[in-house]
């Protein structure tokens, strides 16, 4: 009897483990030492807060260039429908986002146009690494192409 009860102790536990849903909730910190940034330069945010709820993500990213703050935020669902968002220099982008079923990992596509750059896109894939939040992150532009992976810490 006692080996039933123990049986069924671990597949509860272990049903409820493979359950449990990654949440990118919090405030987090770049962590430059684990990042792998651009040589000439990077489009890391030194910080990024988000919300994640289970029909959305809120996100405000505080990228530092020239030594001043820009900050921006965003609205994406994650039912793959575009969500418009105000970019840099008040530009318009388009975002998408799914989240893997699998992996849990999310999958953020944004397509833009800025002065200087014309069309742009970029491509976020965010998942939870050792506690840690991590972005493959990719963007591509009339300019060339830029691929980073940004390791951020939580606060």
């Amino acid at each position: 009897m006692k080996n039933i009860a123990f049986a069924l102790a671990l597949v509860l536990f272990s049903s409820g483990a493979i359950a449990q849903k990654v949440n990118y909730s919090g405030e987090w910190k770049l962590n430059e030492s684990k990042s792998e940034l651009g040589y000439d330069f990077s489009m890391a945010p030194a910080s990024l807060t988000v919300k994640h709820t289970r029909k959305a993500l809120d996100l405000k990213s505080v990228i530092i260039w020239e030594g001043q703050e820009i900050v921006n935020e965003s609205h994406v669902t994650l039912d793959g429908k575009e969500c418009e968002n105000v970019g840099f220099a008040e530009s318009v982008t388009h975002s998408t986002a799914e989240v893997d079923k699998k992996t849990k990992a999310i999958l953020i596509v944004t397509k833009g146009v800025a002065e200087g750059v014309g069309e742009w896109t970029s491509r976020q894939n965010m998942s939870m690494k050792e506690g840690n939040l991590v972005i493959a992150f990719e963007a591509t532009s009339g300019m060339g192409e830029i691929a980073e992976t940004y390791v951020f810490d939580k606060q």
